[in-house]
């Protein structure tokens, strides 16, 4: 007779899922998510994927599950996880989301799947946390292993900003979309909102502006956390430093035809620095990128409150 649900022998092939934040940013989340762990966020923002390690440093990642067992329907996987051989000493169990209507209440369902564990429960300081989620046609138990610090929020608190200025959240995720990434040159650094992220996450960074006042602004930020990122007065277009990446947020004002020669200017020679780039826009800039020698440019819009919109661009020299 067919088993139809499977304990974690049998899921071993990719035996790891993320749980991403709901956002606006849906398509930026996704993008994140793929990078961090090599899966793709269903509309549930959940995702069977290679590795949850990562999933500290994200910003929209929150939980990483290690998948013990599932089943088509609560029943099979009540059955799954009473057959499946793992610590649960102190646990708790909670139920995501993406969980839609099941016989009777998720409360109902916790308790079934509680009273399948030969252990005692901890609601309040649990050893074991775990979630039941549901992706692929079937529900999934997992165990908590990794989630998201959030540690991008001290840098709310950084000393010198502009109205313009990157929230820590986004500038974290830019960073995300070149893991792993050694070295990463802000050409356009202006208060240094990546240059943090960056240096936060043990990533050598440099930054450039050609307006001093901002430079010293960086400066001040950085010092204020206590990194030592490299900072220089220069213009984009002459820098010759390479890097793994580049991340930055380019100059434009009300639209981007007022800043054409100096924004495809960065762009010629950022193509020449490194070989993957994330750029930030008021616009769609695809044909500037291509114009500028890169080959493979997918653009991710990131709305804003007031219904405005930045274009994230992740750009590369070479076809992947």
């Amino acid at each position: 007779m067919e088993t139809r649900y499977q304990t974690a022998e049998t899921t071993r092939k990719s035996e790891f899922a993320a749980i991403c934040a709901r956002s606006q940013h849906n398509a930026l989340v996704a993008a994140e998510c793929a990078n961090l762990t090599g899966g793709r966020p269903n509309d549930d923002g959940v995702a069977r994927c290679d590795t949850v390690v990562h999933v500290p440093r994200a910003a929209y990642v929150r939980t990483g599950l290690r998948l013990l067992a599932r089943g088509t329907t609560l029943d099979e996987l009540v059955a799954a996880v009473e057959e499946a051989q793992f610590p649960a000493d102190d646990f708790r169990i909670d139920v995501h989301s993406s969980v839609g209507s099941l016989d009777g209440t998720h409360r109902a369902a916790t308790i079934e799947l509680a009273d399948a564990l030969p252990f005692y429960p901890d609601l309040e300081d649990p050893r074991h946390r775990f979630v039941v989620c549901a992706m692929d046609d079937y529900l999934w138990f997992g165990e908590v292993v990794s989630e998201y610090t959030q540690d991008y929020r001290r840098h709310d608190d950084k000393p010198r900003r502009t109205s313009s200025s990157l929230s820590s959240r986004l500038s974290r995720a830019l960073v995300n979309l070149v893991t792993p990434a050694q070295t990463i040159l802000d050409p356009c650094c202006g208060t240094g909102s990546i240059l943090l992220e960056a240096q936060s996450m043990g990533i050598e960074a440099y930054g450039v502006d050609w307006n001093r006042t901002m430079v010293e602004m960086t400066r001040e930020n950085l010092t204020q956390f206590g990194y030592d990122a490299s900072v220089e007065c220069a213009d984009a277009r002459t820098i010759t430093r390479t890097a793994d990446a580049i991340v930055t947020d380019v100059p434009y004002g009300r639209s981007l035809d007022a800043d054409e020669s100096v924004i495809r200017g960065i762009l010629r020679r950022g193509v020449e620095l490194a070989p993957v780039a994330v750029y930030v826009a008021g616009e769609t800039m695809t044909t500037w990128l291509e114009d500028a020698g890169y080959r493979d440019v997918v653009v991710y819009p990131v709305f804003k409150r007031a219904g405005s919109a930045r274009y994230v661009h992740v750009a590369r020299r070479e076809h992947v």
